[in-house]
């Protein structure tokens, strides 16, 4: 099992309620996922979109670099945070799944990734 496949999935087996967890571009592209993956390809490519724009010198807020957005729908719960400038971890989580965790997890896993990925 190479080391992303190993961060994903310790990330899944550590907050109850997850769904997939993915390593995806900014572009909105999959790395690496672990978990169903129904949904991901789609939905980071569209978060992907949303943090581009966001962040563009031409975004009307001017707010500075996301470092995490969570999406809620009646479904899931999908939480996006930031590793480097050109990745993002992306959690889908349950409804009923546990959000302050999935957070936690996510910001500590994008410390280690972070210096596989530089």
């Amino acid at each position: 099992m190479n080391v992303f496949q190993d961060i994903l999935r310790r990330i899944a087996e550590r907050v109850e309620g997850t769904r997939a967890v993915s390593l995806v571009g900014v572009d909105g592209i999959p790395i690496d996922s672990y978990g169903k993956l129904d949904d991901v390809e789609s939905l980071a490519a569209e978060l992907g979109a949303f943090v581009k724009n966001a962040q563009s010198p031409h975004s009307a807020s001017q707010t500075g670099t996301v470092q995490q957005l969570a999406v809620v729908t009646d479904r899931i719960v999908a939480i996006l945070s930031r590793v480097t400038e050109e990745y993002y971890l992306l959690l889908l989580l349950s409804r009923e799944g546990n959000f302050g965790r999935g957070r936690f997890e996510l910001r500590r896993a994008a410390l280690t990734l972070e210096k596989e990925l530089l």
